[in-house]
């Protein structure tokens, strides 16, 4: 038996896009493993690293391109057949591409079972089906079991369409229809999952072109010690997904894989692709402790966002001693008022303490704030630049503001949706690919117009960064000097070279290509 899973383009605005970011597919390689371990060949393609530098027009729209390699190289190193197909779609700016590459793989493979998980696809699988006709089924929430039970069915020929944790097309007397089964409980061994399967990567190529979510310090994976969150943030999809169940590895255990991944691909620097890995003090305290007691020559860092209750100074010098170099937090706003309409459960002093702390420790910190919520006024808006000033003095060295967009499977995106102020279209998903640019922001703020909250934004980057180099005036020599020599530091060094590598470097298709 053979199976195929895709790594598909990303699509990302012709404009010019700040903080475009992509990495090693984690998800993917989780799964792949899970079937591999069923005795499938495995073939992976990774649309991104096969050319990680090369965009062209999507599907003939003029300002929204796909990075990666050309539609028509893909499948030309492919086998002519397999017997199942799998995907990824994690977030819903991705999901036109998504969708073509469904359809084309039908197209080029039509007795393959062809599926689809992730978050996107958890939280609207149904509309997933109906909307793409290539795609066969759909994997709702924790994977690796269910796709695990499903390949094992496949291989024996037995029936899979009662199978829990997916949503499938079936026939009855000659129509289609939705087969929506129970979702699957979380996986409860959470130390048994199988190690990703990276071997099934071209893993050289993102090494060659620094690719990852954190700054590559060096030879970089991503890797995570937890799963889920407690927490119901309001503008959040990971709920739908994971619900709010929060499962912690044994530290022996992400040890054994870090060491593992050391040994077999020389990995250096770790990405905690975590959504909260820094909840339960004395466990980090254990973790740490570890990495320094098995003398690990590593580094790592915590790029998505983290919880600071218990980054406690203690705390951040067992990060630092351990050869964490930077670390996340995501308090999303400086008002009081938003943090308890998002349900953020965080108090401001508390974080600000714990970026002092931080700082002490001698961590770079990266603040994650979002703004232009359907209630956020100007008053609020105020509140999150002083607080961002705020958080400059506490030692924070960057800061990532955007716009909000309301994502399938969160509690904003259901109340817009009651509302008809988001419906669920192609011209919904072409405008939240533009979610990571200043030029073409998507606006559901009920007090400003759309010009207002593009001026509101940037304003919150000269808070930030024009606070920080007067405060620390070192910065601004030391940003300009690792620029120069890629020597970075902080996400903001490594995202300015980004942009002046992509200004001055990244190849763009020929005119005759655009249209594919």
């Amino acid at each position: 038996m053979k199976a195929l899973f895709i790594n598909p383009h990303k699509l990302i605005p012709r404009s010019f896009s700040i903080t475009q970011r992509y990495s090693p597919p984690l998800g993917l390689a989780y799964i792949a493993a899970a079937v591999e371990k069923q005795g499938y060949n495995v073939t992976v393609m990774d649309c991104v690293a096969e050319a990680p530098d090369h965009c062209f027009r999507f599907n003939g729209y003029e300002d929204v391109w796909a990075l990666g390699i050309e539609f028509d190289e893909i499948f030309k190193n492919l086998d002519s057949d397999y017997d199942l197909i799998g995907m990824t779609c994690m977030f819903s700016n991705n999901w036109l591409i998504n969708r073509h590459m469904l359809n084309l793989l039908k197209q080029n493979y039509p007795e393959a079972l062809i599926i689809i998980g992730g978050e996107h696809a958890s939280a609207i699988p149904e509309y997933c089906l109906n909307d793409c006709e290539g795609l066969d089924l759909v994997i709702t929430g924790e994977g690796e079991e269910t796709i695990s039970e499903l390949a094992l069915l496949l291989k024996e020929g037995r029936p899979f369409s009662h199978t829990q944790g997916m949503v499938c097309k079936t026939r009855i007397d000659g129509e289609k229809v939705m087969s929506s089964n129970p979702r699957r409980e979380r996986i409860r061994e959470i130390n048994s999952i199988e190690i990703p399967a990276w071997h099934l990567f071209p893993l050289q190529k993102y090494f060659d072109n620094d690719i990852s979510l954190g700054i590559p310090y060096g030879r970089t994976l991503p890797i995570t010690a937890t799963r889920g969150c407690p927490y119901e943030c309001t503008f959040c999809s990971s709920t739908d997904m994971w619900g709010t169940k929060y499962a912690v590895r044994n530290v022996d255990n992400i040890i054994y894989e870090m060491k593992y991944l050391n040994t077999t691909f020389n990995i250096t620097n770790f990405d905690f692709y975590d959504l909260s890995i820094i909840i339960d003090k004395r466990w980090i305290l254990d973790f740490c402790g570890a990495i320094k007691r098995e003398g690990l020559k590593i580094t790592w860092q915590i790029p998505g966002g983290t919880r600071s209750e218990a980054i406690t100074y203690e705390v951040a010098t067992a990060l630092k001693e351990s050869g964490c170099k930077n670390i996340t937090y995501a308090p999303e706003t400086g008002s009081e008022k938003m943090i308890a309409a998002i349900k953020k459960k965080i108090t401001l002093p508390r974080v600000l303490d714990s970026i002092d702390q931080s700082y002490k420790a001698g961590l770079d910190v990266k603040l994650n704030v979002l703004m232009g919520f359907p209630d956020e006024k100007i008053s609020d808006v105020l509140k999150t630049y002083l607080f961002l000033i705020r958080a400059s003095y506490h030692g924070a060295t960057d800061a990532s503001p955007s716009i909000f967009n309301p994502y399938p499977g969160s509690a904003l995106f259901n109340e817009l949706l009651e509302r008809n102020e988001v419906e669920l279209s192609d011209d919904y998903f072409k405008k939240i690919v533009f979610s990571q640019s200043l030029h073409h922001i998507n606006n559901y703020n009920r007090y400003h117009s759309k010009p207002v909250m593009t001026f509101l934004l940037i304003f919150s980057y000269l808070v930030f960064y024009c606070s920080n180099y007067i405060l620390r005036p070192i910065r601004l020599f030391r940003l300009f000097v690792n620029v120069a020599t890629h020597n970075y530091q902080t996400r903001g060094e490594y995202m300015l070279g980004k942009i002046l590598k992509r200004m001055y470097g990244v190849r763009k298709a020929p005119k005759q290509g655009e249209n594919h």
